[in-house]
This record gives structure tokens, C-alpha cells and sequence, in this order.
């Protein structure tokens, strides 16, 4: 027998997926959906990241980056602000993330104590 956490019985769903998962199941009956939901674009990758892709693919490329980010990445983006807005960012700063939960949970940590409070809109992310 599996026990768990007591915690485990408050967690809430992530809603934003529920609604996400009920948008298919409309999509499939044959409703016409507009996705508006998670941030994921309506439309693929453009072909230069495609080729990126496959090329990183066939280099054998599959194993998990750095927790933050690949360095050259995150050079790039430190360079992209230099250029595009005068900034200069240490590209220790920057941090990569898969998707925009994973950065706000991060942001977070960083700047709100343990028993800190936080006013959000409802509803939000």
C-alpha cells in the first residue's frame, strides 16, 4: 500500500490544462475552437528552427541541457538586449526556461518571502 503526503490531497488541478483538455474534447466533436488559453502559438516552429532541430537530432543532441539554459543561448539573448535595447545583461543572468510556468515559479521564489502575501487578479495564470 502507497501512502502519500497529506499535502498531496490539497493540490488543485492546473486549470489552465483542464481548459485546455476540454477545448480538444470540443475540437473533436466537431466544435470550432479558437485556442486561447496555455500561450502556444496557432501555428509550427518557422523552418530555420525546424532545421535547427533535425540538425541537433542528427548530431545526436538529445540529452537534457544545463538546468538554466544552454550557455550559447543564453549569450545570445545577453547579446540580443546589448544590441536591441543598449542593456548590457551578464549572461549568468539570464535564465532559460521550457514555457512560462516554470519562469514565473522561479521569479517568485526569488522575490517573495515564506509568509509573504501577494495579491492576483482572478482569474490569472
Amino acid at each position: 500500500m502507497t501512502l502519500l503526503a497529506a499535502r498531496a490531497g490539497r493540490i488543485t488541478p492546473f486549470y489552465v490544462m483542464e481548459v485546455v483538455k476540454e477545448a480538444a474534447r470540443l475540437q473533436a466533436a466537431g466544435k470550432s475552437i479558437i485556442h486561447m488559453s496555455i500561450g502556444e502559438p496557432d501555428f509550427s516552429a518557422p523552418p530555420a528552427v525546424r532545421q535547427a532541430a533535425e540538425a541537433a537530432l542528427a548530431q545526436g543532441q538529445t540529452a537534457y541541457t544545463a538546468a538554466l539554459g544552454l550557455d550559447t543561448l543564453r549569450q545570445r539573448i545577453a547579446d540580443h538586449y546589448r544590441h536591441a535595447f543598449g542593456v548590457t545583461i551578464d549572461a549568468e543572468r539570464v535564465v532559460v526556461t521550457a514555457g512560462a510556468s516554470a519562469a514565473l515559479l522561479l521569479t517568485m521564489a526569488a522575490l517573495i518571502e515564506q509568509g509573504h502575501e501577494v495579491l492576483m487578479p482572478d482569474p490569472s495564470y
